[in-house]
């Protein structure tokens, strides 16, 4: 087959060579292998000879096998046992060890097994010389009757893909009468080659549910400056209308596109913990319906999709910048936010215990905790896969998982492309179990272990996770533990998994 090369490692009778012991020993014993778990005798569990499969009507036998596989080459050695065989004079048997995977069969060197006059003949004629019994070059032996005899083999064989579950089988010929007729004796499958660490489990990716409505918002923050205890829109004050900007930037976004329409329009006010609780409650209220309100007036939008509401001290925000800081006794003053006193006594003592610390408060922290969020809500049309694939690099937030999935189905599965949808998908959809799922999926084909392994945590506990999960062990060489993921998965309905599990069975 082109590309595919055996090499003659081949020696024989008396005894294995110095050869043949060293290339036993060194794959037996190096760490560059990648070692295969092999069946070598049916039904044995280890190489040996106790259990000899039985070939030319159970006159010869094979001793021991071993296979080793490295990537695209894999290394067959074995042992014939002659000493129950009797040739003919003019017998002749072949043996010709076969590797056959997904239709392509691979014939490595023969071993020929002569009498005494076929052997002659063959020298004479010089068919041996000539390699006329072959393409490849084979191991000649010639029976000696009555003798304890042995045929030890050993050969590596490359090719262009990788070796994953070949068979080798052993086809073994008779020629009788010492004219050249051959005919079949026996096709004995000895091994599978399986090259576990060349092999990717099957994945699954799921088909997300179809979102009924695609509701979307877009939010953010505001910083506008009041005067003291006032509460109505100053647009020249300070950044306000840098501010101002922010939110009518937003609204527009979203109103100028042609595939949204807004349903709602919500500003959230907050006031800072100084002064009395209820005098910043009447500020936090009052200025974000004055907000709303001025917002509103620009816009030919209904005014029913406008709603103001109000938190009047941002503690939680406090404690987050509280956290943040270098403040020099933050733990005790964080101690404080959360215990059970009221907001004022909150704030006065931590005004009276740590005064160095309540002044950089007053100055750094209090002022970014009056803010207003703003979220302009809406909904999305439904998109084609032809639309879906331009919005995937515009709008993708405006896109379904289901739609997401859809454009995936139209790459090449495994592909760059292919791979860069689901990664977006999880980043528009960061704590969706589909959505992570099938990123795991997709870091898994990469081989980006410790992408797959952040994904799977959010992505539940289905037959399909469970599988993933399996993969992932597989990649990292914990066979026990991919085993029990694949049958938990294969239990649970997944057909994939139960494949997975059937393949690793016997791998330790």
């Amino acid at each position: 087959m082109p590309g595919e090369e055996p090499s003659q490692l081949c020696r024989s009778d008396k005894g294995r060579s110095q050869y043949d012991l060293y290339f036993l020993n060194s794959i037996m014993n190096t760490n560059s292998f990648t070692r295969i778990i092999i069946s070598c005798l049916i039904g044995a569990a280890s190489c040996g000879s106790a259990m000899a499969q039985k070939l030319a009507s159970g006159a010869v036998a094979i001793d021991s096998l071993h296979t080793y596989v490295e990537g695209n080459r894999v290394d067959v050695a074995f042992s014939l046992n002659l000493n129950n065989l009797k040739l003919k004079s003019e017998q002749q048997l072949v043996f010709t060890p076969m590797l056959a995977a997904d239709g392509d069969t691979i014939a490595l060197s023969p071993i020929i097994i002569n009498g005494r006059s076929k052997q002659i003949r063959m020298e004479r004629s010089g068919e041996l010389a000539s390699g006329a019994t072959g393409s490849q070059q084979p191991l000649v032996v010639v029976r000696k009757n009555g003798t304890r005899q042995s045929v030890s083999y050993a050969q590596s064989v490359t090719r262009k893909r990788p070796f994953e579950s070949d068979r080798l089988s052993l086809l073994t010929t008779q020629d009788v009468c010492g004219c050249g007729d051959r005919e079949n004796l026996d096709n004995l499958h000895l091994a599978t080659i399986d090259n576990i660490g060349a092999w990717m489990p099957a994945l699954t990716f799921v088909k997300p549910f179809a979102e009924a409505r695609k509701q979307r918002a877009e939010k953010g923050e505001a910083y506008l400056s009041f005067r003291v205890n006032k509460t109505n829109i100053v647009v020249d004050l300070f950044e306000n209308a840098r501010e101002l900007a922010k939110i009518t930037n937003t609204i527009d976004l979203v109103r100028n596109d042609k595939n949204v329409e807004i349903n709602g329009i919500n500003i959230h006010g907050y006031a800072s913990p100084e002064g009395p609780y209820a005098n910043n409650e009447r500020l936090a209220r009052e200025r974000a319906a004055a907000l709303k309100n001025y917002v509103a007036q620009l816009y030919p939008i209904d005014a029913k999709l406008f709603s103001s509401d109000y938190t009047p001290e941002d503690w939680d925000g406090f404690r987050s910048k509280v956290q943040q800081s270098q403040l020099a006794n933050k733990d005790e003053i964080l101690k404080i936010s959360v215990s059970s006193l009221a907001p004022d006594d909150k704030d006065k003592r931590i005004r009276q215990l740590y005064p160095q610390d309540y002044a950089v408060i007053m100055k750094d922290i209090y002022p970014r905790l009056r803010h207003s969020d703003y979220t302009v809500s809406y909904t999305v049309r439904p998109f084609s896969v032809e639309e879906a694939k331009q919005i995937l690099r515009t709008r993708p937030q405006q896109l379904s998982l289901l739609e997401m999935y859809l454009v995936a189905q139209t790459m090449e599965a495994g592909s760059p492309e292919f791979n860069e949808v689901f990664d977006i998908a999880v980043r528009m959809f960061p704590a969706d179990p589909t959505a992570n799922l099938n990123a795991a999926c997709a870091d898994l084909q990469k081989g980006d272990m410790a992408s797959a392994e952040k994904h799977l945590e959010k992505a539940g506990n289905s037959a399909e996770a469970l599988n993933a999960r399996g993969t992932l062990a597989v990649l990292k060489k914990d066979y026990q533990s991919a085993r029990r993921l694949f049958l938990e998965a294969a239990a649970a309905g997944s057909e994939d998994a139960k494949a997975n599990a059937d393949r690793i069975a016997n791998t330790k």
